[in-house]
């Protein structure tokens, strides 16, 4: 349920983004000329974690092997495109979206990037730059499997990739993975002097 309205909120938020970019106003067209594609990218460092986990595997009772790639690979992979809007000579906007990932055992929702740029000229030749920032939405979230334990109480849910190690089903469920997308927020500061 909240899954849902997560991906709802970003689906609202993009979409009025685009509305208020692309109106009819001779303002938005400007706008529009003043945007230029910054970073187009496929994966992300959410991407990495399924990666990551997509390695190994193991047997089960009857001997039919698992292996985890079958879990944690996608079909289509995280896709990346960020903008950047100049609003002044000085300041910018950065915005563009992340249309998420599926694998069997993981979902990255879609997300909203949201930032901003901004440089200060000291002189004709000393500048500094910063710039912000951050993923909405975009979170990484690892499913649970359904196991048959008969000497524990019959099918419970577990944690896919432990499965067969000597945890409680129950306790395996701590070690889902769950990642905001916001753990892709980065900050830059940068200091350039032109000679």
């Amino acid at each position: 349920m909240q899954e849902d309205r997560t991906e709802i909120s970003v689906k609202m938020l993009l979409s009025t983004l685009l509305l208020s970019i692309v109106g009819p106003s001779a303002h938005a067209q400007s706008l529009l000329d003043q945007t230029f594609l910054l970073d187009m990218r496929s994966g992300s460092s959410r991407s990495n974690i399924a990666a990551a986990l997509s390695r190994g595997g193991y047997e089960l009772d009857d001997q039919t092997p698992i292996d985890f790639a079958d879990w944690y690979t996608a079909r289509f992979p995280d896709f990346n495109v960020q903008f950047l809007t100049s609003l002044n000579p000085n300041l910018g906007a950065i915005w563009g979206f992340s249309t998420g990932e599926r694998g069997e055992k993981y979902r990255i929702y879609p997300g909203m990037w949201i930032g901003f740029i901004y440089r200060y000229e000291i002189t004709d030749r000393i500048d500094w730059t910063f710039s912000a920032i951050t993923m909405l939405g975009g979170d990484f979230k690892e499913r649970d499997c359904i196991g048959d334990w008969p000497d524990l109480g019959g099918k419970q849910k577990v944690n896919c990739r432990l499965a067969t190690t000597r945890l409680p089903p129950q306790d395996t469920l701590a070690f889902l993975i769950r990642q905001r997308g916001t753990r892709e927020t980065r900050a830059t500061w940068r200091f350039q002097i032109r000679f």
